[in-house]
């Protein structure tokens, strides 16, 4: 209840600072915005994707979860059912056609995950087109297992799902991958994980790549990691959506810049009027 409570203050403060479409001067800012946040388009994988969400959410078989620490072989095991990882774990719907329009939109082909779950947002993001290729990486079997037969029942042939702890999966996949165009952090939500992950992948990125991390503002820690990612000097343009984060590296931008940015409707007396 009381972390609860605190994202609840957080949402407050970046509320009030955040700005629409409207608000922005970058042209390349207002056209990403108007595709991910304020089109409403349905395509048929949302609705395929969501019948096996429906499918995991109605599962009340369990499993045995093994949760790796950020950068430790060291493990703890408890037994869940496949309804409340699906419940506690998954995107949700909106944030995974968020994930689904950036690709759809700015058309990056070699992708990389961190954090595959049940498999819900990779067949958001594997969705786009068979020319996309996405690599995902899960600590857990159990989750992994069930993740695979999800990939399995929509026949997508262009998803390599990887098990085992980050710190062993993830140098292989970059080694494999050698260049990421689009790289979506789901992982451990700590302040030193998100900063090695961040490190690990900067040297294989490129400068129209795209960098999204999740639970951006989910703890003080989470705050801290981001602010620091800000202020890398590869570091050229960030997009706070509150729930997750946006980095972008290109040299179009001469200046830094950092938008806290919210859906048209959510401000809407800011509709219509250009800064």
């Amino acid at each position: 209840m009381m972390q609860k409570i605190q994202i609840a203050k957080r949402f407050l403060s970046f509320f009030w600072r955040a700005k629409t479409k409207y608000m922005v001067h970058s042209p390349f800012v207002y056209d990403l915005l108007e595709i991910i946040l304020d089109d409403d388009r349905n395509y048929y994988t949302f609705e395929e994707v969501e019948g096996i969400r429906e499918q995991m959410l109605q599962n009340r078989n369990s499993i045995h979860v093994t949760d790796f620490g950020a950068g430790s072989k060291t493990t703890s095991r408890n037994e869940r059912s496949i309804r409340s990882i699906a419940k506690s774990a998954l995107s949700p719907p909106w944030q995974c056609k968020i994930l689904f329009r950036i690709i759809l939109h700015l058309k990056p082909k070699n992708l990389l995950e961190l954090g595959t779950s049940l498999g819900i947002s990779t067949l958001y993001q594997s969705g786009v087109s068979n020319q996309v290729r996405i690599t995902t990486l899960e600590g857990c079997p159990e989750i992994s297992k069930i993740a695979q037969h999800n990939f399995n029942s929509l026949k997508r042939k262009n998803i390599d799902l990887r098990t085992g702890p980050f710190s062993e999966t993830l140098p292989k996949a970059l080694a494999d991958i050698k260049q990421l165009d689009y790289v979506f952090i789901d992982g451990h939500h700590t302040e030193s994980a998100t900063l090695e992950y961040f490190q690990m992948v900067l040297a294989f990125l490129h400068e129209n790549s795209i960098l999204i991390f999740d639970d951006i503002h989910w703890s003080v820690e989470m705050e801290n990691a981001w602010r620091q990612i800000k202020a890398h000097p590869k570091v050229k343009l960030t997009m706070d959506f509150f729930f997750f984060g946006i980095v972008f590296f290109r040299k179009e931008n001469k200046h830094k810049e950092h938008f806290s940015l919210v859906p048209a409707k959510w401000k809407f007396w800011q509709m219509g009027f250009r800064a």
